[in-house]
Formats: structure tokens, C-alpha cells, sequence
């Protein structure tokens, strides 16, 4: 599985979803691959949500964890004593790191200090694991101790600031998951939202910071966590996941997912269904590693299949009795590889399955080429013309 970046174009004036809708439109019919079963994954800006209002959008799950976040940290209250704590926590954290790189410490220490950035996913978590990482170690005590200036280090709360990492981790770590972009990741947006709330629930033991932090953190990721239809299509076409599919979603969702599976797999095209059927020939393809169908981290979500219930308002076409079937298929389980499970199929499943887990869950290789844009065009390069930029661009990606 491979992605490829197509185009970086210059866009003047003001970014309206008219003029974003144009200009993508055109790079895509440039290629000859705009067409109207097109989906496209962004940003959950306005101008975004309007430009691509007539084609399938789906929001970048990488943004909706980042907003998550920012939503909870962002609006924290200085009035309310909970709060107040863990404000202070990031304040302090943010001026000790600065006094690092001001004073030139940072080559002192095994790993430098990172300073959270707002630009950038995660990077609470960063500043908070490095600081935490350099205080095991010693050597951030020591190095202020030499330099008195432990007060740059009296300052942190240590066991809050081990609370606030263990509760950031698993946004992280679910980020990481979405965000590969040589496998498919879209069946994961469902299965993260649910790993995300179960890792909130309330535990004994935990303080009355980590309560608070824990409630608002789930009432975001219920408001915040966007789930469309085809995140549900994708997980269904995840054997490890049906089960928790199927207990995940009310009747009538599920019922959609069938009928909107079975919708798909009659009107794939006769020509690529046949195609499907054909047992390929040649040379075996080499062996390429690739990730298990479900990590670890998304095992509250695999379940044994169990056996369908009732089909309710399921229809009784050939499209979904072949559904009903794939998804009550009891011996579908161990798959190593989703890609490969995918491949070694020939049913009328799989040009939908090559349709729906090709879309990535995040918008991450196009955000990876902004940051390669910016060692590009660096001081002594800011005059190249926006042409010369797009193919230096596409030639990086594509080689």
C-alpha cells in the first residue's frame, strides 16, 4: 500500500472553499482521477467542510484527537482548584524548558528537553515525557543543582506531571496507529474512539485531578470524535472487528453498514468484480512486512464472532445475504495482515474492500509534506518559483 503526493501548489488570495474546491479539482483531473466516488479526508475547518460538500469528507481523525486535547487544556479554569494545578503544571513545565534552551543546557542532558508547540500534534506529551525522562535520569537535578536553580525544578508538581503523561499516552499512541501510511488505518477510527473512552473510565484509586481530567477528556472525545458511515464500513471489512462492530452500533446503524456493504459490492462493476474472481497469475509478490490486522493497543475491541442474530431490516438481495455471511463467518479469524487477507480473497467484497480501506484515517502525508516544503524553501531557496516547489515536491514523494 502506497501514497503519493500529487501536487503542493501556490494558492493566492483568499483561501474560500470555491477557490479550494477549484484548485483541487483541477490537480485531480490533471491526473484523471477526479471522479464523483472521490473522498476526501481534511480538517474540519469551514472552508473545508464547504468545499468538498458534494463529494464524501471525512475529518482527519489525527485533527479530531489534537482538538480533543486542545479543547479540554485550553479551557481549563484558574478559578477552580483542580484546574489551577494543572495549569501550573504546563506554565512551569513550558519556563523550565525555556530556561534549558536559553541558557544552552540542552547538549548537557542524554535528551534535550522539547518545548510544546501549537502547531504541532502531541506536543504537550512531549514536553511532559522529556522532562520526566531528564528527572529520572538525574542529570536535569544535577545539572540546576551545579547552577542553583532549583527552583526551575521545586516548581513541578512530579506526581501530577506522571498523571497528566499516562493520560495523554493513549492519544498519542492512537495517533501513531492512525497515521501509517502503508496500511490501512480507516477500520481503526471506530475501534480508537472506543479504546480512547474505555481508557477514561473512572478507576479506584485515582485523584481528584485525574477524575476531572478523565470526565472532560471522555466528553470530548463523544463531542469531538467525528464518526462517519464509511469509518463503520471500513471496520466491518476488519475480521477481528466485526464482533465489536456489531455490539459497538445500535440495530438500525448496523443495519445501514449491511445494507450499505451489499449496496456497494452489486454496484462495484462488473468488469472489476470479474477481474476479482480471477486467480492471479505470475510471479508471487514479495514479501513485505506489514503491521497484524489489530494491534495491541485496539484489543478491548476483539471480540470471537459470534454467530448474526436476527437480519431485521437487513434486505434480501444476493448483495446482502453474501454480507450477512462474510460478517457471521466464524473461522475468518489470526489474520496477520488486513492487506493480506484482502488479496488472498476472491468475492465480490473485495473491490469494495480495495475502495474503502484505501482511504487513510488521517490527512498526516499531506501535513509530513508541509514540513518537507519548510526545509526546502529555506533562506537561501525563498526565491524559488511555486513550479519548481510543486516538482521538487512531487519528485521527493514519488522516487
Amino acid at each position: 500500500m502506497v501514497n503519493h503526493i500529487l501536487a503542493t501548489r501556490e494558492m493566492e488570495g483568499v483561501k474560500s472553499n470555491e477557490h479550494i474546491r477549484g484548485t483541487v479539482e483541477k490537480i485531480l483531473q490533471e491526473f484523471g482521477i477526479l471522479s464523483k466516488h472521490t473522498v476526501f479526508v481534511t480538517d474540519n475547518g469551514s472552508n473545508m467542510i464547504a468545499a468538498f460538500k458534494d463529494y464524501v469528507r471525512l475529518s482527519c481523525a489525527g485533527h479530531n484527537i489534537n482538538l480533543i486535547l486542545k479543547h479540554v487544556f485550553d479551557h481549563l479554569d484558574e478559578d477552580n482548584p483542580v484546574h489551577s494545578s494543572v495549569i501550573k503544571l504546563f506554565k512551569d513545565a513550558k519556563t523550565l524548558v525555556t530556561h534549558f534552551k536559553r541558557a544552552g543546557l540542552q547538549k548537557a542532558l542524554d535528551q534535550s528537553l522539547k518545548q510544546a508547540v501549537e502547531t504541532r500534534w502531541n506536543t504537550r506529551l512531549a514536553m511532559l515525557q522529556s522532562i520526566n525522562d531528564a528527572l529520572k535520569s538525574g542529570k536535569l537535578h544535577d545539572i540546576l543543582l551545579r547552577r542553583s536553580e532549583l527552583r526551575y525544578l521545586n516548581n513541578i508538581d512530579c506526581d501530577l506531571l506522571e498523571d497528566v503523561i499516562q493520560l495523554l499516552k493513549p492519544f498519542d499512541e492512537a495517533t501513531r496507529h492512525l497515521s501509517i501510511d502503508q496500511a490501512p488505518t480507516l477500520h481503526l477510527v471506530l475501534p480508537t474512539k472506543a479504546t480512547l473512552l474505555q481508557g477514561l473510565l473512572i478507576q479506584d484509586g485515582d485523584s481528584a485531578i485525574v477524575k476531572e481530567l478523565k470526565e472532560k477528556l471522555a466528553q470530548a472525545v463523544e463531542l469531538k470524535f467525528k464518526i462517519h458511515l464509511y469509518h463503520k464500513l471500513a471496520t466491518a471489512l476488519s475480521p477481528s472487528l466485526r464482533s465489536f462492530l456489531r455490539k459497538t452500533l445500535s440495530g438500525q446503524e448496523y443495519e445501514e453498514v449491511i445494507n450499505t456493504l451489499a449496496a456497494l459490492t452489486e454496484t462495484a462493476g462488473t468488469e472489476e468484480r470479474a477481474r476479482s474472481l480471477e486467480k492471479k497469475q505470475g510471479p508471487p509478490r514479495e514479501a513485505v512486512p506489514s503491521p497484524t490486522e489489530v494491534h495491541d493497543f485496539f484489543s478491548f475491541c476483539v471480540e470471537k464472532q459470534q454467530q448474526e442474530g436476527d437480519s431485521g431490516g437487513i434486505s434480501e438481495s444476493w448483495g446482502s445475504q453474501f454480507v450477512v455471511e462474510y460478517m457471521s463467518d466464524s473461522k475468518l479469524t489470526g489474520f496477520q495482515s488486513l492487506l493480506n487477507f484482502w488479496h488472498e480473497r476472491s468475492d465480490g467484497l473485495v473491490p469494495v474492500a480495495k475502495r474503502l480501506l484505501a482511504i487513510p484515517a488521517t490527512s498526516t502525508p499531506s501535513e509530513r509534506s508541509f514540513s518537507v516544503a519548510g526545509r526546502l524553501i529555506e533562506e537561501r531557496r525563498s526565491t524559488l518559483n511555486p513550479e519548481n516547489v510543486d516538482e521538487l515536491l512531487f519528485l521527493h514523494s514519488n522516487l
